[in-house]
C-alpha cells in the first residue's frame, strides 16, 4: 500500500525504515522521505511506527523482499 503519495513511499519501505532503527515519524522521514511532503500521511506513518515497535501482534505479516523470515 502506498503510504506517502508525495514521495511515493510504500508501507514496506516505511516498515523497513522502522526495523532499521527509525523510532518516530520524523526519523522515518529522514530514512525514507515518508511524511516530508504535505504531511497528510504522518498519522499513518505514526500508526505504522506504533505497530512495528509493538512487535509481533499475533498477525503474521509477509516478509520484506530479501529479509529472512522469523
Amino acid at each position: 500500500m502506498l503510504v506517502c503519495h508525495c514521495k511515493k513511499v510504500h508501507c514496506r519501505t516505511v516498515r523497513a525504515a522502522i526495523r532499521g532503527g527509525a523510532e518516530d515519524v520524523d526519523s522515518v522521514g529522514v530514512a525514507c522521505g515518508a511524511g516530508t511532503g504535505c504531511g497528510g500521511c504522518r498519522p499513518l506513518v505514526g500508526a505504522l511506527v506504533t505497530q512495528e515497535r509493538r512487535g509481533f501482534d499475533g498477525v503474521r505479516r509477509l516478509p520484506i523482499a530479501g529479509e529472512s523470515a522469523a
